[in-house]
């Protein structure tokens, strides 16, 4: 290598050449070496380039691949939810059936329990006058009588004495036709209290509202049309009618009474009553096949009453007038 003889070996010349040579190397770098840095200068850059180039790429590979999978999982999503809307809207519509079902059964029966309000109250009035009637008649007998006994006395003094003892008209109150309309309207007022319209089991409609699948909400409408189907769909129902005839009931309250009663029998669906010519009263009541009156009336509360007979669809009666009592 150049510079590596010792000085010593030689001569004058080769050491001149050999300081020009070294003093050269000294001021000009290696070109090879210079040219090998710069191109790994530039490898290095491109490198870096290349590198970031990639990262870039990447991530704008996986945004794009986050963003189609987020529009997939939206439809999903809107999907599911337009699913679970159109179950809520099924399911509303079964309810809003159910509801207008319900209301106008219970339309039917509150007219159906003013029918028979108004039946009791007319009776009762029937049975008022008529005891009115009866009343009047008796004291129109008995002054009367008082008269034949009167006329027939020739002594002033007797005669004054004896009118003296004229009877008094009776006195008419409508104590009864009261308690009657009292009665009628404590029952309309339990009848329209809400917990008796609708039970004590709580609407669906105040349930909170889950999110069903579209196989629950088909399900759950298919068993609501069904259910609605059935209450609106008429049922046969055949009457038959039996005559009560009652000896015993002297007050209208019991007579009232007794007819409410009967209605309240399970099958029972109308009660009519009208006086009979001796005395008894005649319930004529509308009741299903299956009912036997012959077996229910005995447990009428208060009343005592006792099937004496029964023919041809006429049921005799003998019961207690607890208004008697008094």
């Amino acid at each position: 290598m150049i510079g590596l003889t010792p000085a010593l070996d030689r001569g004058p010349g080769e050491m001149n050449v050999e300081m020009s040579v070294n003093d050269t190397a000294a001021r000009h770098p290696n070109r090879f070496l210079a040219d090998l840095t710069q191109a790994m200068r530039s490898t290095a850059e491109t490198a870096r380039q290349a590198t970031i180039d990639q990262c870039q790429a990447d991530a704008k590979a996986y945004v794009e691949k986050l963003h189609a999978r987020t529009d997939d999982e939206a439809a999903s999503l809107r999907k599911g939810a337009e699913a679970d809307v159109s179950a809520i809207r099924d399911w509303s519509k079964a309810e809003v059936e159910r509801i207008r079902v319900e209301t106008e059964q219970r339309i039917a029966r509150r007219r159906e329990l003013l029918e028979q309000e108004l039946q009791e109250y007319n009776s009762a009035i029937e049975f008022e006058i008529e005891r009115v009637q009866k009343r009047v008649s008796s004291f129109e007998g008995e002054v009367a009588q008082f008269f034949e006994q009167l006329l027939q006395e020739a002594d002033p003094t007797i005669f004054a004495s004896m009118a003296a003892q004229m009877p008094d008209p009776p006195t008419f109150a409508e104590s009864e036709r009261g308690t009657i309309a009292t009665e009628i309207k404590a029952r309309r007022e339990k009848i329209m209290r809400t917990e008796d319209l609708l039970g004590d089991e709580p609407s669906p409609a105040a349930a909170p509202v889950a999110e069903p699948s579209p196989e629950a909400a088909e399900a759950a409408e298919a068993a609501a049309a069904t259910a609605a189907r059935a209450a609106a769909a008429p049922k046969p129902d055949v009457v038959e009618s039996t005559q009560v005839v009652v000896q015993g009931l002297v007050s209208v309250a019991s007579i009232a009474t007794f007819k409410r009663q009967l209605g309240r029998l399970p099958g029972v669906k109308n009660v009519g009553v009208s006086s009979g010519p001796d005395g008894e009263f005649i319930f004529t009541v509308g009741h299903g096949q299956d009912v036997s009156l012959a077996s229910l009336i005995p447990t009428l509360p208060n009343f005592q009453a006792r099937v004496v007979s029964e023919h041809d669809g006429v049921l005799n009666v003998s019961a207690h007038d607890p208004e008697a009592e008094g």
